[in-house]
């Protein structure tokens, strides 16, 4: 199983008003991967916002592209990704350009991360369209469609529900394509990932749900293998108590938030969280892709985990 690594894009994961968690700067998120590819990581992600989903719409965030991209210029071996990009941001054929673009920058490093979007007041605050969810979800797929035309046909014309290509040329082509993962569960994403995607990327999921969705999903592929990764919270401490501690003070007395961690997050001490993790290898996930609320800090406590 391979770790990976969010970068702390939003200057931590809990809502507004943890002191302990580091302010929002590009210099953090550089830190933050130069030191995960140094201790071990296989892979480094950036989230997809305009607007900072957890600390509050006025609060600082660095966007997605543009980071991802600079990452790739300092790192050399971790693949890198975005978590997940939103569909309405880009336009489908630039996004392929992009990808390919980035692609060639990394040296075939990057991982194309796809969504469907869920944070509309984003939407609303930098003009782009909202649809219902099943809209969303249908332009997905014919933007997956289009990019993926893009980057092995010599030529693309494609006219579906919500776009149109006319002789669409795209040079450099990216050789290999990059792989595509999508993070999603309801039936229509879990329809799109099964035709379309190379990997499935489950959010907030306790490892007793885990064989169950696997199942589900190996149901829908008839026998076309993909990868499955994992998205989780991790809260360090010297003890057990102190790092359960540290996580009530994070979640600040919200018990949905504090359960949330507890089920489907690593929470304790380094040895501890090192046997959950082998627990979790255990159960078919690929990709166990990990969020520290302190990055550089708990990066360095994590060089045992690893």
């Amino acid at each position: 199983m391979k770790l990976g690594c969010y970068m702390p894009v939003y200057g931590g994961w809990f809502r507004e008003g943890v002191l302990e968690e580091p302010g929002c700067s590009f210099d953090y998120v550089k830190e933050a991967a130069i030191k995960a590819e140094e201790i071990g990581f296989d892979s480094i992600w950036v989230p997809d916002h305009l607007l900072n989903p957890l600390k509050g719409e006025s609060a600082p965030s660095l966007e997605a592209w543009t980071t991802l991209t600079a990452l790739a210029v300092l790192t050399k071996n971790v693949q890198i990704g975005h978590i997940t990009l939103c569909q309405a941001f880009r336009l489908p054929a630039v996004l392929a350009k992009m990808s390919s673009t980035l692609a060639e920058i990394s040296n075939g490093r990057f991982i194309l991360g796809m969504g469907a979007g869920w944070y509309e007041r984003e939407f609303e605050a930098y003009g782009a369209p909202w649809h219902d969810h099943d809209s969303r979800i249908a332009r997905t797929r014919e933007q997956i469609e289009i990019i993926k035309s893009l980057w092995t046909d010599k030529n693309t014309t494609y006219q579906g529900s919500y776009f149109k290509i006319t002789n669409g040329i795209l040079e450099p082509k990216p050789t290999p394509p990059p792989e595509i993962w999508y993070g999603g569960e309801s039936e229509q994403s879990k329809s799109l990932i099964s035709e379309y995607a190379d990997c499935w990327l489950l959010y907030s999921t306790s490892p007793v749900e885990i064989p169950q969705k696997l199942a589900s999903m190996k149901a829908l592929l008839e026998g076309r293998k993909i990868q499955y990764a994992l998205s989780a919270q991790v809260i360090l401490g010297k003890t057990e108590e102190e790092a359960k501690n540290k996580l009530k003070k994070m979640s600040q007395g919200q018990s949905e938030v504090f359960n949330n961690v507890i089920n489907a997050g690593f929470v304790g001490t380094p040895d501890m969280i090192k046997e959950q993790i082998q627990t979790i290898a255990k159960t078919g996930i690929d990709h166990l892709l990990l969020r520290f609320s302190q990055t550089v800090l708990d990066l360095d406590a994590f060089t045992k985990i690893l």
